[in-house]
């Protein structure tokens, strides 16, 4: 028997403090400081607790019965989402240093992804669009290496902004990003990051490890919380 996190729950530790991601729910929470307590405590022996013992378990399985937070027979113990190495390059730097210009058509084509995946996220769930990046993502048997190419679309996103508000629209221009790269069988990751005071929520999409649609001096300010 074991003691993970439900299902579509994620978390992360940002600066002494967990903060937790519900995809069903679409919200992001944290803990009070006796059930963090008790988590980290889990995270640190993840060994099962029998949930008829006493005083050293209660605390765990509260957080099971109580918080609706963790499950038993879980596949496997709860793990925070990793920290990326800081710095980076990013993409963008590289197409302003080339010669990469995008077509008014790629803007525009580029322009209406986003709005589509816009309108998916107002009539669906995160958990759901996020499955279906997976489901896109598991069915590439092979990713390409096309540099060219992966600028070529970073360019009509990039460009994107001319016609569409760019500001706090991160989540429905990553998402659409990550489709382009993963329909022309380029590799993409995309990140979901906090930070705290003040509490914030950041998105972006890397390419072979490579920020493609965001600054590291930007996106160093935030800790993943979930990579898909």
């Amino acid at each position: 028997m074991a003691i993970g996190l439900k299902t579509g729950i994620s978390f992360c530790d940002v600066e002494g403090q967990l903060v937790f991601l519900d995809m069903e729910a679409d919200r992001y929470f944290g803990l009070s400081p006796a059930a963090e307590q008790s988590f980290r405590a889990l995270l640190a022996d993840p060994a099962s607790p029998d949930p008829a013992s006493d005083a050293p378990a209660s605390p765990v399985m509260a957080l099971i019965g109580h918080a609706q937070l963790l499950e038993m027979d879980a596949p496997a113990a709860p793990m925070p989402c990793p920290a990326r190495a800081s710095g980076g390059e990013s993409l963008l730097d590289r197409l302003e240093a080339s010669d990469h210009k995008s077509g008014a058509a790629a803007a525009i084509a580029a322009s209406l992804t986003i709005i589509a995946m816009g309108a998916q996220l107002r009539l669906r769930s995160l958990s759901s669009i996020f499955a279906r990046l997976r489901k896109s993502k598991d069915a590439v048997r092979d990713w390409r290496h096309a540099p060219d190419e992966a600028l070529a679309i970073i360019a009509a996103f990039a460009a994107s902004a001319r016609l569409l508000r760019s500001h706090d629209q991160c989540l429905p221009r990553s998402l659409a990003l990550a489709h382009a790269f993963v329909r022309a069988g380029l590799r993409a990751d995309l990140f979901l990051a906090v930070r705290l005071r003040p509490f914030a929520a950041h998105c972006w999409v890397e390419h072979d490890g490579l920020i493609a649609n965001d600054r590291a001096a930007h996106v160093d300010s935030y800790q993943p919380i979930l990579i898909l």
